[in-house]
């Protein structure tokens, strides 16, 4: 039945599956185990550690590159509003899952509090499904009233889910972040995501990081706008950590760069 269920939704050529309680359902107590955060080291129920306030909890089933696009503009935007209750909620094997986060904290250098759910797969009565890499749940006096479940996540849905946040808090949804979206769904500058693969090649030598950062600045050339670009692309790869050391000093200084 659940297979016949995934060839529809093939058919159909979504990109993501159904995951998680709906729009309209009140969310059900569950226990985690804390991992970073106030509830570090201890089990804890995690609808009664939100305090009646607007709810953001991010499921991570698996976590990719991608996923990580996703998941760090969030953790970002999420981490600076106090009225919001959020919580990032590893699923699996809880002595794997620990290990991981504990070896991973730096690079992942996430802000909310993490915890690894105390079922593997999840609340029995959330329906999460296994066959996506993340689901996102926002809530309102404990009802639902945003579901997003993402088998291919990456930082072009990121502005999807902010909007969907700030709504949750009677806000405006930032605007830098509805720009980011439009140069991302438009596909512009192909040219400088090419050359940021380039740039994050594990095995970059100081030569060929040196050829790739001068590519960059020749397409960049005296056009502020592609100047700009160049900037908070290589500020995003430098927060998420992308590339060797080499790759990593050179980024910042683009990053940095007014020139």
């Amino acid at each position: 039945m659940f297979s016949a269920t995934l060839l529809a939704w093939a058919v159909l050529g979504s990109g993501d599956l159904p995951s998680g309680p709906n729009p309209g359902d009140k969310l059900q107590e569950f226990k985690a185990h804390g991992i970073f955060g106030d509830n570090e080291g201890k089990e804890f129920e995690v609808l009664k550690s939100t305090k009646d306030r607007p709810i953001l909890l991010i499921f991570v089933h698996k976590i990719t590159r991608p996923a990580l696009q996703l998941l760090k503009p969030v953790d970002e935007y999420a981490a600076k509003e106090e009225k919001l209750a959020a919580h990032v909620i590893w699923l699996g094997e809880k002595e794997k899952a620990e290990e991981f986060l504990k070896r991973a904290k730096n690079s992942l250098n996430l802000q909310l509090p993490v915890s690894i759910a105390a079922d593997k797969e999840g609340p029995p009565a959330y329906g999460l499904n296994d066959q996506v890499t993340m689901t996102i749940v926002l809530a309102k006096d404990k009802k639902v009233t945003n579901n997003f479940a993402f088998v291919d996540p990456n930082a072009t849905v990121a502005p999807k889910v902010i909007a969907a946040v700030a709504k949750l808090l009677g806000k405006e949804p930032p605007k830098a972040k509805e720009e980011e979206k439009k140069r991302n769904a438009d596909g512009k500058s192909p040219e400088l995501q090419k050359l940021m693969r380039r740039m994050i090649q594990k095995d970059n030598d100081e030569a060929t990081v040196d050829r790739v950062v001068q590519a960059m600045k020749k397409w960049a050339g005296d056009d502020d706008a592609k100047r700009k670009e160049l900037r908070e692309h290589a500020q995003l790869v430098v927060r998420l950590g992308y590339g060797n050391e080499i790759a990593q000093a050179a980024l910042k200084k683009l990053a940095e760069s007014k020139d």
